[in-house]
């Protein structure tokens, strides 16, 4: 009787797959979810079952697995994800993308591998900054950018740049272009640094020395020791920390305010379950990603990827995150708003084939880190994020958040769930790598 169907007996779906559920079953599929993470439920409301099994087997959109306590809808052919479980909280952060900088002319090769045939320079591409604003009126920026001087970085690193024929454009510092936009820098009360490269560290001089910088495990001995840690790459100049208090998180597991989302050791930065920090290892000593409530009701978040991967063809597809069947809207067209879904999964195998690559796996691997055992265990984990519906992962450097659809400082991004945009940039980064001429099923 469906009236006996208790959660306990829900969880014998678990190795129950399911083709197409209509929209009306996602909503009655939300509603069995949430009784799943309530402590108190022991059993679902009948007619919810009723409705739930009735329309089971409807259409053929998605797929449905109902995993112990974790219920995927999952466009693809995915497996069971493990337990990722955030804390609830009452408070959200708004988000606001400062795109002022842009890195042009960077062969593929210096960034990932194997290559791809025809895709042999990065699109331009931004380094992003965010500001974070919490409702107590606090004011922190994730990442500074590039400095708009940034001839003036370490000698080493600017000899590296023209060496390559690297592309550099700064419209504005960070610090000014807040000025001009009516923030004031002065009201910035901290500046996290995702890692100490010259793309991402700006010039935080030009902030108050109240400004807290905080950085990510290990980054004092590796960079503020006998300076050993700079290199062409990045690093700290005197004028970065001279009288300015550097704030080191060292995810202690001791610390109450460290705890486990997912598979990352994580940081309630502002002791609300609002912003996390996250220990992301790998690509340069200290890395850190962040965790930002962007809705409370229901509950999403922004994953803010600094460098842990440079493109989006290194996370995506995966386990958590399967290439669809056929992925709409069309990544191939930029106008378009009708144009016919793409199936791109038989290309997609033919390609990845090619370059001995697991078909069901990223398009790429990075090709460069601090420590590559890292890199790859990091990305491995960001992966279980992306693969959530209520996630959208941001890397610094994604062109396609520059698309026209994006909301750009003084506008916040924290609707991005609600106006589709994770559906939209999911899988843009497909244009990048396709040929005219490519085989396409429609």
């Amino acid at each position: 009787m469906a009236s006996q169907l208790g959660i306990d007996k829900m969880i014998a779906y678990d190795d129950c797959f399911v083709a197409g559920i209509s929209q009306r079953s996602q909503r009655i599929l939300t509603k069995v979810s949430d009784f799943f993470n309530c402590r108190d439920s022991k059993a679902a409301p009948q007619q919810h079952i009723l409705d739930f099994r009735k329309d089971l087997t409807r259409n053929t959109a998605l797929q449905l697995r109902i995993c112990q306590k974790n219920v995927a809808l999952v466009n693809g052919e995915g497996r069971r994800m493990d337990a990722f479980d955030v804390p609830a909280s009452s408070t959200s952060v708004e988000v606001k993308i400062i795109d002022v900088c842009t890195i042009s002319n960077v062969p593929t090769k210096n960034l990932f591998t194997p290559q791809v045939p025809g895709f042999e320079k990065s699109p331009d591409c931004p380094s992003l900054v965010f500001l974070l604003e919490h409702p107590s009126g606090q004011k922190v920026l994730f990442d500074l950018g590039i400095r708009q001087d940034w001839e003036n970085l370490s000698p080493a690193i600017v000899q590296r740049l023209k060496q390559n024929g690297y592309g550099v454009q700064v419209e504005a510092g960070i610090a000014e272009f807040l000025d001009r936009g009516g923030v004031g820098k002065e009201n910035i009360d901290a500046v996290i640094w995702s890692h100490a490269h010259w793309d991402h560290t700006g010039d935080i001089s030009t902030f108050d020395g109240e400004t807290e910088l905080v950085v990510g495990p290990g980054f004092k001995d590796h960079f503020l020791g006998d300076g050993k840690g700079n290199s062409t790459l990045g690093g700290v100049l005197p004028s970065d920390v001279d009288g300015r208090n550097v704030r080191e998180i060292t995810f202690d597991e001791n610390d109450p305010s460290v705890l486990q989302i997912g598979q990352f050791s994580a940081f309630d930065y502002f002791q609300d379950g609002s912003l996390y920090l996250l220990d992301t290892p790998g690509h340069c000593v200290g890395h850190l990603c962040a965790l930002v409530r962007t809705t409370t009701n229901p509950a999403t978040f922004v994953f803010l990827g600094g460098d842990a991967a440079h493109h989006c063809g290194e996370v995506r597809p995966s386990e958590y995150m399967p290439m669809p069947e056929y992925i709409t809207p069309n990544p191939l067209k930029r106008e378009a708003s009708d144009a016919p879904p793409l199936c791109a999964k038989p290309w997609y195998a033919t390609l990845q084939s090619s370059r001995n690559r697991d078909p069901q796996g990223p398009l790429f691997q990075p090709a460069f880190g601090h420590d590559m055992d890292q890199v790859l265990d990091t990305i491995k984990k960001m992966q279980q994020y992306d693969g959530e519906s209520n996630i959208i992962v941001i890397l610094a450097h994604d062109s396609a958040f520059r698309a026209p659809i994006i909301p750009r400082f003084p506008m916040a991004i924290n609707d991005w769930k609600a106006s589709g945009l994770g559906d939209a940039l999911k899988w843009k980064w497909i244009s990048d790598v396709w040929q005219d001429g490519d085989d396409v099923e429609a």
